[in-house]
């Protein structure tokens, strides 16, 4: 199926926007030109009826006095009339007929007729002329000179009444195209940005979510699947440093994990050296008392080389165990049994005059993979090995916590009688390289280590310290196996 990457919906929607804009803007254009011209026309109809009134003035005044400066008046007038009708007959169009028009050319006409002949007939009255006929007939072009004059006015009324209904169907039109873009730009914007936001919030959400998952340990893959070319990108590319960071954090906890065996090698050989003597110093008096009758010694001397060996057995066997490259997969595994494995791993490297002291319950069970969290346990306790140096106590316990009925944690302390650790330092312990230690002595990777493997087994860990007085790790486990197994 075909699909709009986010860019070209991006660029669609801006290319509408735009077209909206500049088409609105033409109409609006267009309508206040239109306005503009009418306003205008408006000034040149105002002017015309104006003129006619004045016209009108001066008729009256004529009618009543007789001067010859009345009529003049009236006819400067007259000819502005003519003017203004001869100068905008073309602009006349637009809001009269053509018959109206030349009916009003046609008025026009008519009226400076009639009032020509009216200022004649006073003229002939003035030099003596029939009274009596001459009066009906003055009166008689009086009322047709009026009665021009009214078609005058009526039509200056209704022509400035007809531009001032379209100036404001006008301006209403204009106010219609005007709310009308608003709503349309408004509603398109709205689309454009639910539709981009919706592909593109939601998959940020389901990045966010998943490097959530990450920062606690849980390499999960990304499904892809269809969409924008850009989000199918980065989720590819998310996929890939996911990959990447899985692979770096293995070869992170691997050679940690190394770094470890190699500190553990000496003193584990020292460790197998004893098994080993007794084995052989039994086997040498086995052979020299091969003759004897006596069936308890050599028997006695049986069971001594068979409970070195399997001790020499149990410490290879857990050597071999811990560093062992295998799949993370988390089963149950006895606490305390788990603990002790760790223990005879440093019996090498802990001084006699260091007392490890163990008070965990022989049931006591946990959800973890078992390599890994031995390397916890071994860093943790390596960790106070070295504070406490060739004099101190060690104390490891463990207790199951729980709300009503079952376990809900297991929560595993780890205390030292050491110097402790500076307040300022305490926060950064965690940090990646960071160590108190001298320099060559230690990486600052193993408690980083070890604070993300608890995590991702669920768990969390903490320390408290009491400067001169001791540390104490303390681990919170889920004691049931989580919803999902983190491969």
């Amino acid at each position: 199926m075909f699909h709009l990457g986010i860019r070209k919906k991006i660029t669609f929607g801006f290319y509408l926007l735009l077209t909206l804009m500049v088409g609105s803007a033409v109409l609006t254009y267009g309508i206040v030109k239109r306005v503009e011209e009418q306003v205008a026309f408006g000034e040149v109809i105002e002017d015309f009826f104006n003129t006619t009134l004045e016209v009108r003035r001066f008729e009256k005044n004529y009618f009543l006095y007789r001067q010859e400066k009345d009529f003049q008046e009236n006819q400067f007038y007259w000819e502005k009339i003519r003017d203004i009708f001869a100068n905008n007959a073309a602009a006349l169009h637009m809001v009269v007929s053509s018959a109206e028009i030349q009916q009003l050319a046609k008025e026009i006409d008519t009226y400076n007729g009639f009032m020509g002949q009216l200022h004649v007939h006073n003229l002939d009255l003035a030099q003596g002329a029939d009274y009596e006929g001459m009066g009906r007939a003055q009166e008689k072009l009086e009322e047709q000179v009026r009665h021009a004059g009214k078609q005058l006015t009526e039509f200056g009324e209704k022509t400035r009444y007809a531009v001032k209904s379209k100036i404001k169907k006008l301006l209403k039109t204009t106010q219609s195209i005007l709310l009308a873009s608003m709503v349309c730009l408004f509603v398109s914007a709205l689309t454009i940005a639910a539709l981009l936001g919706r592909k593109v919030v939601s998959s940020l959400k389901i990045l966010e979510g998943y490097t959530k998952r990450i920062s606690h340990g849980d390499f999960v893959e990304v499904a892809v699947g269809e969409g924008e070319q850009e989000i199918r990108s980065l989720l590819t590319a998310f996929n890939r440093m996911t990959k990447e960071l899985q692979m770096r954090q293995h070869q992170l906890v691997q050679s940690e994990k190394l770094a470890a065996l190699g500190t553990l090698l000496s003193g584990v050989a020292h460790e197998l050296n004893n098994p080993l003597s007794n084995i052989s110093s039994s086997a040498q008096i086995l052979g020299e008392e091969i003759e004897e009758d006596d069936l308890e010694f050599k028997k006695s001397l049986i069971g001594q080389i068979e409970t070195q060996s399997d001790k020499a057995r149990d410490i290879v066997r857990t050597l071999l165990d811990f560093s062992r490259i295998k799949e993370c997969k988390k089963e149950k595994v006895l606490l305390k049994k788990l603990v002790d494995e760790t223990i005879l791993l440093l019996r090498g490297h802990t001084p006699n005059e260091v007392v490890i002291a163990v008070d965990i319950p022989e049931e006591l069970s946990v959800i973890v993979d078992k390599q890994r969290m031995q390397q916890v346990l071994l860093n943790l306790v390596k960790n106070a090995l070295d504070a406490v140096q060739s004099n101190g106590h060690i104390w490891i316990s463990a207790l199951g916590t729980g709300c009503g009925t079952g376990l809900d944690e297991v929560e595993i302390l780890i205390e030292d009688d050491g110097p402790g650790i500076d307040a300022e330092h305490v926060k950064r312990i965690f940090d990646p390289f960071f160590t108190t230690k001298d320099v060559g002595k230690g990486s600052g990777l193993g408690l980083f280590i070890v604070h993300d493997i608890i995590e991702w087994h669920g768990g969390s860990i903490s320390v408290e310290s009491r400067p001169g007085l001791g540390t104490t790790f303390i681990i919170w486990l889920p004691a049931v196996q989580q919803e999902h197994d983190h491969e």
